[in-house]
């Protein structure tokens, strides 16, 4: 006599640290965390599992890739710009300062958590059509 048996689902098993299904969670903390950990090491090994995963799209891959050069590079153009104009005049080195800190703050408080997002929703939306 044969009994019958429910076959058992890999999607009721809850995720383990060696599964794939951490990838997007782990390349993105990477990504966003690992320069912190290593300097530039760090955000480039993120970099490299952000472009070898399969989760994003190229377009979402770029985004990943330029978003922490962009929080760097477009306060630093602001004060280099602002120092470069304003050399010998009163005020002006202040004025380049402060607007460099303030656009440096709102990219590290606004882009930086809208890509986490954004690459975190996109890994995990993938998840499930592979």
């Amino acid at each position: 006599m044969t009994t019958m048996t429910t076959p058992h689902h890999d999607a009721a098993r809850p995720s383990r640290p060696g599964d794939p299904d951490a990838y997007p969670v782990l390349t993105v903390l990477m990504l966003m965390l690992g320069g912190f950990v290593l300097p530039v090491v760090g955000w480039l090994a993120g970099v490299v599992m952000l472009w070898t995963g399969r989760a994003w799209t190229v377009g979402e891959k770029w985004l990943g890739t330029l978003v922490w050069p962009a929080v760097v590079a477009v306060p630093g153009a602001i004060l280099f710009a602002g120092l470069l104009v304003g050399d010998g005049q009163p005020g002006v080195a202040h004025w380049a300062v402060l607007a460099a800190a303030v656009s440096g703050l709102v990219l590290a408080l606004v882009a930086l958590p809208w890509t986490f997002v954004r690459l975190l929703r996109a890994g995990r939306t993938s998840r499930g059509t592979d």
